[in-house]
């Protein structure tokens, strides 16, 4: 990554790069840390500087509305925002703070979930095909992957265990850190419903199912409510964002332009086909996983994927939306584990090859959203 951010420097050092929403500017890539703290990073970076912001209407220092903050879920920023009170501690840096902690947190979550579906070193081989995913560049950047995947992950661990209050509770507060958390809220809302419907765990599968969607429930009308309804608040997400739901029109167009030769100058993109190559080794192995995990998680893993295949977003993002249905990595992570040291130090070496020239080559070389 550090190899091709320098690269792309010297080749183009004034290239603009992307449209900064935060500042109403572009920006340049000059190191990799730009990357890291690139497009939505940028609005974590400055919710966790100066908060929420000022009334609907108002705009900020550099002229943004503050209304737009709404979009970006609190629950990431307001981790960071109280470190920025330390000396030397920036809102960026306070954001990688928040990020480290919880990609830490969220690798503990996947070899807890590894270790009791099968073995002591799945839960370690999980944890390491998941460091070395596509995309997985963003766990350490100011991004709520890590820590929506850290949340996932104790949030399942628990509904494995039948710990069902703790299960609701970790399920509502991911519902403040990012809307895609609604494939989690329902996960333990279906896994409670069951239970309660076989006479488990007494009240506490109705505690869950209350307290699961609580988070989500909430931001969504706290931010309505600031913006004057629930259709201004989609109204902002669409026109502004150009985020919403389009039922996989976006993604199908994608995948049959590669497929079937339509649009030919878009579908020769490198970056499209490695996103739909993406998409289909990540297919595969839910269906693997579908035959052998537990449904807690394969319910998890198909809800992450209706959300990120539905929703309309760039194809490049793929990657990034899927890291945290790590489920679906569980299947490597068995085979990985069955192997010997060095035939699995043979097939993670040239992983954490590819996936640190995927970190620099998507935002530096194809120059396309993180």
């Amino acid at each position: 990554m550090y190899a091709l951010a320098a690269h792309a420097h010297t080749r183009d050092p004034g290239k603009w790069v992307y449209p900064d929403g935060s500042i109403n500017q572009w920006r340049q890539f000059t190191s990799f840390m730009d990357a890291l703290v690139s497009w939505d990073a940028r609005w974590y970076a400055k919710i966790a500087g100066s908060g929420l912001g000022g009334p609907v209407g108002a705009v900020d220092a550099d002229g943004v509305p503050y209304q737009l903050r709404l979009m970006f879920f609190p629950l990431y920023p307001w981790l960071a925002r109280p470190l920025t009170y330390l000396p030397f501690i920036s809102p960026i840096t306070a954001c990688l703070i928040v990020s480290f902690i919880s990609a830490v947190a969220a690798a503990w979550g996947l070899y807890a979930i590894g270790r009791h579906v099968h073995s002591h070193r799945t839960g370690v081989m999980l944890a390491a095909v998941w460091a070395l995913a596509p995309a997985a560049m963003t766990q350490n950047g100011a991004f709520t992957e890590s820590l929506f995947t850290a949340l996932s992950a104790w949030t399942l661990y628990s509904l494995l265990k039948e710990r069902w209050l703790i299960a609701g509770l970790l399920a509502g507060v991911s519902g403040l850190s990012r809307p895609t958390a609604a494939a989690l809220i329902g996960t333990v809302g279906l896994a409670a419903l069951v239970a309660a419907f076989s006479r488990r765990g007494g009240w506490r599968p109705y505690a869950a199912m209350l307290l699961a969607p609580a988070g989500l429930l909430a931001y969504l009308a706290y931010a309505s409510a600031k913006l004057g309804g629930v259709s201004q608040y989609f109204d902002v997400h669409s026109n502004t964002f150009g985020a919403w739901w389009d039922y996989g029109e976006s993604t199908w167009k994608v995948v049959t332009d590669i497929m079937i030769g339509v649009g030919e100058e878009d579908s020769s993109k490198p970056i499209r086909l490695l996103s739909v190559l993406f998409l289909g080794g990540f297919i595969i192995l839910f269906a693997l996983l579908a035959r052998r995990g537990p449904w807690q998680l394969t319910v998890f893993a198909a809800a992450t994927l209706v959300l990120a295949a539905g929703s309309h977003a760039h194809i490049s993002m793929m990657g990034r939306h899927l890291l945290p249905a790590f489920p679906v990595l569980l299947v490597p992570a068995i085979a990985l584990a069955r192997a010997s040291n060095r035939d699995a130090a043979i097939v993670l070496g040239p992983l954490a090859l590819l996936s640190g020239w995927y970190a620099g080559w998507l935002p530096f070389i194809s120059g396309q959203a993180i």
